[in-house]
């Protein structure tokens, strides 16, 4: 039987970005859901896309929206639970009484410009509790099927779930504090008082597993109607975690809390970056065999067919900020250590994938011997159009980008391909223009449907397996995923100002063109 892996490198497809929060249907809150993902990978993929990526979905703190700064490196957002598909809701009296209370607030999030994230996410775990009364009452109190089936999925992710759900509940007990500021012996992990909280408010606790159980079921169910409609989901599994997180508050050993993670000068940042994010105690994560690293390489695969691995070159040398320090460095200096561990990280991310596609984001400041080792394991980096350049200068001819590469217009981190076009200086443009069109001009080329169609068409036409644009840059559009550095409430709240309907009518000519271009170019799936 062909693997994923095997079949997308061995064909030319195309993919679409759209973060999940940004589907907006009919019956969303204002975030998009599991319900939304269903509706639009139907849409996209009647317009000929193969792959969706829908960035990922790991829980955020409330009023935290970056999802590469999560609560764990395991758990599912519960704001992308779609409350109507949970069986418990429709028959809760208690669920339907508090549906109808809301009904004002609903109509109002989904009016939204933006994704309301916190908003949404209070009132969803609210019907979610009710919910999770009923299933107790009726469900566990009798040993029911749907009781032994919640309690298998509990027992099968054991390993991450019940720290997961502990700190979660502890987090709300102690009303969002760091695990830092907790007693003694819960903020060290301590067996005795960690089990103490554990039996004293195991409903609790159990809430949270329930809560994982059902947005479990609902992404692996649109997984499967991805897979009905011929589209394959892509996810994305974020580098680090948050200090503030269960993995690091219940894993320590694989962490060091003294460094935090960041990235060296590039084109973001004249003095390189740092994220927050606590370091990995590589010495430990290797002597335990990737044991952490092989557990979310698995957990991906059971929710997705493809995934990003964020931040690729850290798994080779990993820049960090000693407490204090303005300047960072890397974890290991000498080339053949980096090129040790990340060959071994990379061969056990393809024995973990179990025919699953890994992607590795090779952006930035990237030593050459990773795109070679990538090439080599037959694992696609990235080709950003307006980042591939010769040794001399000039934009790379994209007919030369490798087979095994994923080649794109834009990334959730920069403008979209029409806020590049129209940024960029117009000597810059006359060069990029002449690559694509194979004509000179003196820069002035206005952004319109044709502009676009040209564009997205060298990337179509690359050597590239596999291709990918944001929603954005098939509509046209100047909205950003996210600003990297900014603060701002504008980023990672990205919303469609159209239902999949609403916008095969306002976007007609430009989702045509696409179709078109994707019969021209042989990537049509």
């Amino acid at each position: 039987m062909t693997t994923v892996h095997e079949q997308l490198l061995s064909q030319r497809s195309n993919g679409i970005l759209m973060p999940l929060a940004a589907m907006k249907t009919g019956q969303d809150w204002g975030v998009g859901d599991f319900t939304s993902l269903r509706e639009w990978t139907r849409f996209l993929g009647g317009l000929g896309a193969k792959i969706i990526q829908i960035l990922p979905l790991q829980e955020t703190a409330p009023g935290q929206n970056c999802p590469y700064s999560a609560l764990s490196a395991f758990a599912i957002d519960p704001v992308y639970i779609d409350v109507a598909a949970v069986r418990e809701a429709s028959l809760s009296p208690a669920v339907r009484q508090l549906l109808h209370d809301l009904q004002g607030d609903i109509t109002a999030w989904r009016l939204s410009r933006k994704a309301p994230f916190k908003a949404v996410k209070e009132a969803k775990l609210k019907v979610l509790w009710q919910a999770y009364q009923f299933f107790l009452e009726q469900e566990m109190a009798h040993d029911t099927p749907p009781a032994r089936a919640f309690a298998a999925y509990c027992a099968a992710q054991r390993r991450w779930l019940r720290p997961y759900s502990l700190f979660r509940a502890l987090k709300e007990f102690y009303r969002w504090q760091t695990w830092t500021q907790w007693p003694e012996g819960l903020a060290q992990f301590q067996k005795a008082a960690v089990d103490e909280f554990e039996s004293k408010y195991r409903e609790y606790v159990d809430f949270f597993s329930y809560v994982q159980w059902q947005a479990d079921l609902q992404l692996r169910g649109a997984k499967i109607c991805a897979r009905q409609a011929g589209v394959f989901l892509f996810g994305d599994i974020p580098f680090g975690t948050n200090l503030d997180s269960a993995e690091v508050w219940s894993e320590r050993e694989n962490f060091r809390l003294d460094c935090s993670v960041g990235a060296p000068p590039d084109q973001f940042s004249d003095k390189g970056q740092c994220w927050g994010l606590p370091a990995y105690n590589w010495e430990h994560i290797q002597a335990t065999q990737f044991d952490l690293w092989r557990r979310k390489i698995r957990r991906a695969v059971e929710l997705y067919d493809l995934f990003r691995l964020d931040h690729l070159v850290g798994f080779f040398r990993t820049y960090i900020f000693a407490q204090g320090e303005e300047t960072g460095h890397f974890d290991l200096q000498s080339e053949q250590a980096q090129m040790d561990r990340g060959y071994a990280f990379l061969r056990m991310v393809l024995d973990s994938a179990r025919g699953a596609l890994p992607v590795g984001e090779d952006l930035g400041v990237i030593p050459n011997y990773v795109r070679r080792m990538l090439v080599d394991l037959k694992i696609p980096g990235y080709k950003v159009l307006r980042w591939e350049r010769e040794d001399n200068g000039y934009y790379r001819e994209p007919r030369n980008y490798p087979v095994v590469s994923l080649a794109t217009t834009s990334t959730h981190d920069t403008e979209t391909v029409r806020g590049w076009w129209e940024t960029q200086p117009q000597w810059e443009r006359a060069n990029i223009w002449e690559m694509i069109s194979a004509k000179k001009t003196d820069g002035h080329v206005p952004f319109n449907l044709d502009t676009q169609r040209a564009i997205l068409r060298r990337v179509l036409t690359s050597a590239s397996a596999i291709t990918m644009f944001s929603w954005q840059d098939i509509i046209g559009t100047l909205d950003r995923v996210n600003t990297p550095g900014v603060v701002s409430d504008e980023n990672w709240t990205y919303r469609s100002a159209y239902t999949p309907q609403e916008a095969a009518q306002v976007y007609q000519p430009q989702l045509q063109s696409y179709q078109q271009l994707l019969t021209e170019t042989g990537r049509h799936k």
